[in-house]
């Protein structure tokens, strides 16, 4: 086999004519840009998908349980706090006001957390940038700086006859999420319950391993069938189906553009067994085999192959690593949630585009390979 590895470096490396390394050199250049290209683009599709999973997660509960009677959330609220699993336990209230700024009459989502707790404040205050007081409403950043508000804002409750009331502004929050911090309102959980008779109360669970939050709510559901149980997950499945599917066919589409770089080390190869027509007669005329023969050049394909992905990954991950550290290419962070282009680089499929590249290498060689193990030696020496 040394053999082999030895004359496939000889004719890949050391061709009789000069166009022949150019070409090689080409063969190579086409599988590093294309595996390079393949590795950016699909960890920045992770990118934006990581911070879309992470804006879903950053302002709600990974398991939500719902009941009509609120002893029955008060009894589980105690039991979650001792469960090992469980980050924070807290009970929540999600109503509506129609706020008025001058003219203007604008919908907003009020949260009531148990601020008043140190597991509800943890939750919650790591948002605040102001408090002014210790009552009212927490604002977002966003609806403040629309609005130009001060100390306190004025609403219609959600409620059979609608009156004008006034609130105080407790303090303002971002969260860096554009539709909480321009379109929702924060209080403690008691203010929240007397604004209307229309309110949805819950318990919200925080847990600490957020993927496991289905098995942690089976356990759950088995044991409290009386209470409906939701989780991050189940509420987004067509989400994270589509981004699934969105993945899997971005990697066949760009895989494309490697393929049709493998044309070159196929076109490469194809000129190497013309040019190597006498050398092929010789070594089967002192004994080599056409699988010997069939082995030396599928090695060539593999050789460009394992060179060209080598150096794709070393291009792909060298250039993800700038785009991470010197982010310049901004997005439109109402659309995209984020500032500038976010990268993630996951190893395990840098691999497998790697090896994906080194297959359709070896597959491109194969043709090539066969038609010189089928030369016959005395045609292949009848010129010479």
């Amino acid at each position: 086999m040394l053999t082999e590895i030895f004359l496939a470096f000889r004719y890949l490396f050391r061709g009789q004519a000069r166009h022949l390394s150019f070409i090689g050199i080409m063969s190579v250049t086409g599988i590093i840009l294309g595996v390079a290209t393949v590795i950016v683009a699909v960890s920045i599709v992770n990118g934006i998908d990581g911070s879309l999973i992470q804006r879903i997660m950053k302002f709600r509960y990974h398991i939500t349980l719902d009941s009509a009677d609120e002893n029955i959330l008060s009894d589980l609220k105690g039991k979650m706090e001792k469960n090992k699993e469980v980050e924070d336990a807290s009970l929540s209230v999600r109503t509506q006001i129609f706020a008025k700024f001058d003219d203007t009459i604008t919908p907003l989502v009020v949260r009531g957390f148990e601020l008043g707790q140190n597991k509800g404040e943890n939750f919650f205050s790591k948002y605040i940038e102001e408090e002014l007081t210790n009552s009212g409403f927490f604002i977002g950043k966003g609806l403040r700086r629309r609005f130009y508000l001060d100390d306190s804002i004025e609403f219609y409750p959600l409620k059979k006859r609608l009156s004008l009331e006034k609130g105080r502004i407790r303090g303002y929050f971002e969260t860096g999420l554009y539709d909480v911090d321009n379109y929702y309102a924060v209080t403690d959980l008691e203010e929240a319950k007397n604004l209307s008779p229309n309110y949805h109360l819950f318990l919200g669970l925080r847990i600490k391993e957020p993927f496991k939050a289905d098995q942690l709510a089976k356990r759950i559901s088995k044991n409290n069938p009386e209470v409906a149980i939701s989780t991050w997950t189940g509420s987004n499945q067509e989400l994270f189906a589509t981004l699934r599917l969105e993945k899997i066919a971005l990697f066949i589409i760009l895989t494309l553009i490697i393929v049709i770089a493998s044309f070159n080390i196929f076109a490469t190869l194809t000129v190497k067994v013309v040019e190597k027509t006498k050398d092929i007669g010789v070594l089967k005329s002192i004994g080599f085999t056409s699988r010997k023969i069939l082995s030396i050049f599928t090695l060539q394909g593999l050789i460009l192959g394992i060179i060209g992905s080598l150096s794709g990954a070393a291009l792909g991950l060298g250039a993800c690593y700038l785009l991470e550290k010197y982010p310049f290419i901004k997005l439109p962070e109402e659309i995209f949630f984020t500032e500038y282009l976010p990268i993630s680089v996951d190893l395990k499929e840098v691999l497998v585009i790697s090896l994906v590249a080194v297959f359709i290498s070896f597959l491109s060689s194969i043709w090539p390979a066969l038609r010189a193990c089928r030369l016959c030696p005395t045609e292949a020496l009848r010129y010479e």
